[in-house]
């Protein structure tokens, strides 16, 4: 686990440094910067920024305290702008290459200086904007058909919350906006479908109270996911169960005839596959509503976890075949944030074909995929908010 950590950071720094190198080598081409200590100044300053999102990563993880939030926050909105950044670079480079074209007494350089200024200051605002609309939290209400419905269901309404990760740029204020807008639901159930925190599980501690105030007539439920992992997977599980939610990894239970499973997301350490079979872990023939953290198919009995795992990442599994033939009526999941902002909202729909957000019908199966509650990595959201998932059950 911590080998594949440390592979992963290696890549991710990698790639920092290389887009930060492409950045500074395009500044002092674009604005003539001869000078050598402003161009050793200017090479400090973003080999410093190229470092400060994994480092700030790390601070918050171990301390998480009013510094190391406010470090990361930073970090964050530099990521995001850098990403603005590198687009408008290549694209003044483009230009750059076809103005070479042009007869040679017109001022190409003064041209692309001006432009450099334009399109990074549409970057910066850009970066703004995305910012701005972070904060925000929509709720999105749908309708979802369930077959063989229990008449005690018809009606009623199940809120789904997903990748909160709290302890990183959400905290307290957040959470306190949020348990107000969710019980302003007057829900009869609410799920929380993964990545409930980030950073140490000794700092999370100060979460309980608060989520202690969700209100729904039959709970609150929380499923696994990846984030639970870097927190400390048994750590994060004792945090859960001090508080009033209930926890539901690899189990089922069966409220007022209407069945909840939750599945772990499958790089928790020692989790086996869950068994269908098993007669006192799943009630065959209910309707069951599936809380798995990721829009992929749960893993089979013969699967290897690991390839499971890169999977999902990688070439993930969209055909949910697993949950539709075990007679899954909604599955519920999150973690795409549904990319966030562009142009990793083209990103995510592309990786997960299609399946990155919304409602999406196959056959009798439907699954909901939430954009997130909260936000992880960059503070920046475009057009897919924050959401709070209100749904109602009607019998099909």
């Amino acid at each position: 686990m911590v080998l594949n950590i440390i592979k992963f950071l290696s890549v991710v720094l990698l790639i920092l440094l290389t887009a930060h190198y492409f950045l500074f080598f395009s500044w002092i081409r674009f604005f003539n910067i001869h000078a050598f200590q402003t161009k050793l100044g200017l090479f400090l300053i973003m080999f410093f920024l190229s470092i400060t999102f994994i480092l700030s990563s790390i601070f918050i993880h171990i301390y998480n305290n009013s510094f190391t939030r406010a470090y990361y926050l930073f970090s964050g909105i530099w990521i995001g702008l850098m990403s603005f950044l590198l687009a408008m670079t290549v694209m003044v480079w483009i230009i750059k290459g076809g103005l070479w074209f042009l007869p040679h007494d017109i001022p190409t350089q003064t041209i692309i200086q001006s432009l450099s200024c334009f399109l990074y200051g549409l970057a910066i605002v850009y970066t703004g904007f995305c910012h701005y609309q972070f904060y925000k939290i929509k709720v999105t209400s749908i309708n979802v058909p369930i077959q063989n419905l229990p008449r005690q269901w018809e009606g009623k309404k199940i809120i789904q919350l997903s990748d909160l990760h709290l302890g990183g740029t959400k905290d307290l204020k957040f959470l306190k906006k949020l348990v107000s807008l969710t019980n302003d639901q007057n829900a009869d159930l609410i799920v929380i479908t993964g990545d409930l925190f980030d950073g140490s599980t000794n700092s999370q501690k100060r979460y309980i109270a608060d989520l202690n105030n969700f209100k729904a007539k039959q709970g609150v439920i929380f499923t696994s996911g990846n984030h639970e992992i870097y927190s400390g997977v048994e750590k994060a599980r004792k945090l859960i169960e001090t508080s009033k939610i209930t926890l539901l990894d690899n189990n089922a239970i069966v409220i007022n005839g209407l069945q909840i499973l939750g599945i772990s997301y499958p790089e928790l350490k020692n989790t086996s596959s869950f068994d269908f079979e098993d007669p006192k872990k799943f009630t065959k023939n209910l309707p069951t509503i599936l809380l798995y953290h990721t829009p992929t198919s749960i893993k089979a009995n013969d699967e290897n976890l690991s390839e499971v795992r890169s999977s999902d990442y990688l070439a993930p599994n969209t055909t949910f075949s697993y949950a539709i033939n075990h007679g899954i009526s909604l599955q519920l999941s999150g973690h795409t944030h549904a990319g966030q902002f562009f142009p990793f909202t083209w990103v995510a729909d592309k990786i997960f074909k299609g399946f990155h957000y919304g409602l999406h019908r196959i056959d009798n199966f439907y699954i909901n995929i939430s954009s997130g509650t909260g936000s992880w990595g960059p503070p920046l959201r475009s057009h897919y908010l924050s959401e709070i998932v209100a749904i109602t059950l009607v019998k099909s």
